[in-house]
C-alpha cells in the first residue's frame, strides 16, 4: 500500500508512524511539506521510528509524492497555527465566538484551503486517478464537500471526537478504559450530525442501556443540558449552547489556536536539536485521531471494520440534502462504505444541524465559484452570525486575512 502524507512536515507525523507500526501493515509512506527543513527534520525522526515494515521517503514536490499512490493523508493546515490563531480571534470583536473549523473561524480557514484543494484535485487526476483522499484536514465538513461536489475525487473525512466520545461513554458507564477496536463489537447507537455537530442516543454497551444524564457529569457534560436534549453532545457544542460564557472567557485568555502557536514555536527549537531523535515535546499533546481513525480504516480496506467518518450523506440523515456531507457510521469492507441509515433528526436539533450544514454548503459554492454573494449568504444564514451587518464586517475580515480579491 503506497500513501502519500500531504503535510507531512507537520511536528505531530511521528504519532502516525507509531500507530501505523502497531498496525501490521506494510507501507510505502511519502511524506510532503512545502518547507525543506522542516520536512527533513521530521522525515529523520519518523524514518527513525518506523519499523521495518514501513518505508519512509519524503519530498516538497507535491506532484511526484502523489504518484501512483493508493491512499492520500491529508493534513495539511493552510495558514498554520498563525492562521488559526488569527482565525480564532478576529471574531470575537463582533460578539461571535472564535474556533477554526466553526464560522466564521472555519469559514476563513476554507477560504485558504478550498483554493489548496482545488491545485491538489487537479495533480491527483493527473498521477493517481484512483487514490482516495482521507482527510484529517479542517474545516473537515467544507473539505469533503467540496471534493465531494467539485471534484472527481473521491474523499473522507476524519475526526476522532466521536471515537474520544465513545471511549468515554464507556469509561463512564462501566469503568472500563478500552480501544476503540475493543468497543466497536459491543456498542449499539444513533448518531446525528455532521462534524462537530453530533449527537449519540439510544447507547446499549454489552446490551445494558447507557444512562446519559448520569455519565454527563464524568464526560465533562451539563447534565441539564442532556437531559433537555435527551441526547449526548460532542464537546463542541458547547459553542452553540453556552456561546455567551464561550464568548465571555475568551476576552481574558489566549485562543486554543494562539496556545498552540507558541507550543510549534517550542517544538521547533527541539526538532532542530533532535538529530533524527523524538523530540520529548511531542509527548505533552496526544494524537489520537490517527489510532483510532485513520489505521482501523486502512486496516478495513484489507478486511472489514466500522468507523464514524465524514461522508456524502445519501438519505443516511433523511433532513440533510442526499449530496451534503454527514458525519456517519459505516461498516467498511475491503474499503467500500456502507452507510447505516439514522432517520430523521430529532426534532430538538433538526433546526441546528441543517442550518449549519446549509451554511456551510453556501461557503463551499462561494469559494468554489468564487461568489461574493454566496459566500455572503453562507456567512448571513450561520446561527452564530445571523446579522447584517455581523456577516459584512465577517466578510470583510476573511479578505484582508487572506488577501482575497474577488471577496
Amino acid at each position: 500500500m503506497k500513501i502519500s502524507v500531504i503535510g507531512g512536515s507537520s511536528y505531530y507525523t511521528p504519532g502516525l508512524i507509531e500507530a501505523l507500526n502497531d498496525s501490521g501493515l506494510v507501507l510505502d509512506l511519502v511524506l510532503n511539506g512545502r518547507d525543506r527543513e522542516k520536512l527533513e527534520q521530521v522525515g529523520k525522526v519518523c524514518q527513525r521510528l518506523a519499523c521495518e515494515r514501513i518505508k519512509i521517503t519524503w519530498t516538497t514536490d507535491r506532484k511526484a509524492s502523489l504518484a501512483d499512490v493508493d491512499y492520500v493523508l491529508l493534513q495539511v493546515r493552510i495558514g498554520g497555527m498563525t492562521g488559526r490563531a488569527h482565525d480564532e480571534r478576529f471574531p470575537l470583536k463582533y460578539g461571535i465566538i472564535g474556533e477554526e473549523t466553526i464560522v466564521p473561524g472555519g469559514a476563513s480557514l476554507a477560504a485558504r484551503t478550498i483554493p489548496y484543494l482545488k491545485e491538489l484535485a487537479k495533480e491527483l487526476k493527473e498521477v493517481a486517478p484512483r487514490a482516495k483522499v482521507l482527510a484529517l484536514t479542517n474545516p473537515n465538513n467544507m473539505v469533503i464537500d467540496y471534493f465531494n461536489r467539485y471534484t472527481d475525487i473521491e474523499a473522507i473525512g476524519f475526526c476522532d471526537l466521536p471515537t474520544s466520545l465513545l471511549r468515554g461513554v464507556v469509561e463512564a458507564h462501566a469503568g472500563e478504559k478500552k480501544t476503540i477496536t475493543e468497543i466497536w463489537p459491543e456498542i449499539s447507537f444513533n448518531y446525528y450530525g455532521i462534524n462537530h455537530l453530533a449527537f449519540l442516543n439510544n447507547i446499549f454497551y454489552q446490551g445494558q442501556a447507557v444512562d446519559l444524564e448520569a455519565i454527563a457529569p464524568k464526560l465533562g457534560l451539563d447534565p441539564r443540558l442532556v437531559q433537555t436534549l435527551g441526547l449526548l453532545p460532542v464537546s463542541y457544542l458547547r459553542y452553540y449552547y453556552f456561546t455567551s460564557s464561550i464568548w465571555q472567557k475568551a476576552q481574558t485568555g489566549p485562543t486554543r489556536g494562539e496556545i498552540l502557536e507558541a507550543k510549534e514555536a517550542d517544538l521547533k527549537k527541539e526538532y532542530q536539536a533532535a538529530d533524527g531523535k523524538k523530540p520529548a515535546g511531542l509527548k505533552e499533546r496526544p494524537v489520537p485521531w490517527y489510532g483510532d481513525v485513520i489505521i482501523p480504516y486502512l486496516k478495513a480496506t484489507k478486511t472489514q471494520g466500522k468507523a464514524i467518518i465524514v461522508t456524502e450523506n445519501k438519505g443516511a440523515l433523511s433532513d440533510l440534502r442526499p449530496d451534503s456531507v454527514a458525519e456517519l457510521p459505516v461498516i467498511i469492507t475491503k474499503g467500500k462504505v456502507e452507510r447505516l441509515y439514522q432517520g430523521s433528526l430529532p426534532a430538538i436539533i433538526r433546526g441546528l444541524v441543517v442550518s449549519v450544514s446549509e451554511s456551510e454548503r453556501l461557503i463551499v459554492d462561494g469559494l468554489a465559484n468564487e461568489s461574493k454573494k454566496q459566500f455572503m449568504q453562507g456567512l448571513l444564514a450561520h446561527p452564530l452570525i445571523r446579522e447584517l451587518d455581523k456577516a459584512i464586517a465577517v466578510l470583510q475580515e476573511i479578505k484582508e486575512i487572506n488577501n482575497i480579491a474577488w471577496l
